[in-house]
């Protein structure tokens, strides 16, 4: 069960803070697609959830 939540949390950050890079490096482009707002909050939802899954699963890693 515990390696199943290091998997989790680990392989959330990396999806999450990749689609933070996508929206982050064609937001541009995506802007032209849909509205922008939903193009921000996209990018606001992955970059701050990626950044808690990462700390979740290193403070996990720790046994915090």
């Amino acid at each position: 069960m515990l390696g199943q939540y290091y998997m989790i949390t680990g392989i959330g950050a990396f999806a999450l803070m990749l689609l933070a890079l996508i929206t982050g490096l064609f937001g541009r482009n995506l802007r032209k697609l849909l509205p922008g707002p939903v193009v921000l909050k996209v990018h606001k939802f992955s970059a701050l959830g990626g950044a808690l899954c990462a700390l979740l699963h290193v403070l996990g890693v720790h046994g915090y």
